[in-house]
């Protein structure tokens, strides 16, 4: 398979894999009506999706030293799929939890092996990574519309439209060249990026990312609805507007602005993100809320993307399947914290959560810069 080829298949993977994923968090209102979850349950729920995607992760960086990378990813990469599926088919919430699970395992799986296939394929790592986030933003942009158009004709629909999107990774997974052989002799020495600081300051940068990120966008939907801020067919488009923001903060950080301009600033980043979301939960205003989400979404669009790239110098699987599941531990802890809190004193108070995750991203920002600083003058 010719580069070209392996970052097309990389892309449409990130797509679906964003469509799946961030339907989670938009069809999480339709399981707390039709189940009556609780607050407290439906964090459990957000977090199983991300203890999923941290353990495909941890899986996809060392299972192919046993099974080999393809063996390794069909069979991980089937996760979305079955969640789905078993959503589909019950609400009993033993299997509400399994579901989630499946869905992160599809998600970790996905985006490990997509990010290291094309970032190796490409010339431009920075801007190709920056693309695959973009058409994840783009796929979650969709998950909006297709939960909107497919709901009223059954609530179960949807769920059938987004196992069939799982089924279509899976597909392209499949027609990837895909290392059969178990590397266990290629990998063993690829171990250096444990050592370097620098390394470390990424994934504590990616756990605050992650906590603000996943809980914020898991969240959105509830806290418009119940705050009365936006109601009905408005509050499930939150989704879409910050979605829309990342899309296009990332491509154009793929195509638009330079590799040396400061936008790519992880500390300008950071500072935004925080700014504009403190903003936001001060909003009582439909529409300065909205404005003010999106301004969040375009703060915080390049910060994953910019990290992965930057973290280490030679992207590999072991590397990336440690960077990734030090960040989604975040991912696992702040929905189940926003939820918990949400419980006691209510969702704004739940929201407020992130922005103490936002700043240790600031935090680390800072660190990041200084220890490249360091390591020019040297």
């Amino acid at each position: 398979m010719t580069n070209s080829k392996t970052i097309r298949n990389a892309s449409l993977v990130m797509m679906f894999t964003g469509l799946g994923a961030s339907s989670a968090s938009v069809v999480l209102p339709l399981l707390r009506d039709q189940y009556h979850l609780t607050y407290d349950f439906s964090g459990l729920l957000l977090a199983f999706l991300s203890v999923g995607n941290l353990a495909a992760a941890l899986l996809c960086g060392f299972l192919p030293r046993f099974l080999g990378v393809r063996r390794t990813v069909l069979i991980l990469s089937l996760g979305s799929m079955l969640g789905y599926a078993l959503m589909l088919l019950t609400g009993i919430p033993l299997f509400l939890l399994l579901g989630f699970l499946l869905i992160g395992f599809g998600k970790g799986t996905s985006l490990n092996n997509a990010t290291v296939a094309a970032g190796d394929a490409a010339d431009d790592r920075t801007g190709t990574v920056n693309l695959l986030n973009a058409l994840f933003a783009a796929g979650s942009l969709a998950a909006p519309v297709v939960y909107l158009v497919s709901r009223p004709v059954s609530w179960r629909l949807p769920l059938f439209i987004l196992a069939a999107g799982g089924g279509v990774v899976w597909l392209l997974f499949q027609a990837m060249h895909l290392d059969p052989a178990p590397s266990s002799a290629r990998e063993k020495s690829d171990t250096a990026f444990l050592k370097d600081r620098h390394f470390w300051y990424s994934a504590a940068f990616l756990f605050g990312q992650q906590c603000a990120e996943i809980s914020v966008t898991g969240w959105l939907v509830t806290y418009f609805k119940d705050q009365g801020i936006l109601t009905g067919i408005f509050s499930e488009l939150t989704v879409t507007v910050i979605w829309t923001a990342m899309l296009i903060g990332r491509l154009a950080l793929a195509f638009l602005i330079p590799a040396t301009s400061r936008l790519y600033s992880l500390t300008l980043m950071s500072a935004a993100s925080l700014v504009t979301y403190l903003l936001m939960l001060l909003s009582s205003n439909g529409i300065l809320a909205l404005i003010t989400l999106f301004l969040f979404g375009l703060s915080i669009s390049g910060a994953y993307p910019t990290v992965i790239a930057r973290s280490n110098r030679s992207m590999s699987n072991a590397s990336v399947g440690v960077l990734l599941p030090v960040g989604g531990i975040g991912a696992i802890l702040m929905p189940y914290i926003t939820g918990a809190v949400a419980e006691q004193i209510g969702i704004r108070g739940g929201m407020m959560c992130s922005l103490a995750a936002l700043a240790v991203m600031l935090v680390f920002s800072v660190l990041l810069k200084r220890c490249e600083n360091e390591g020019e003058e040297k």
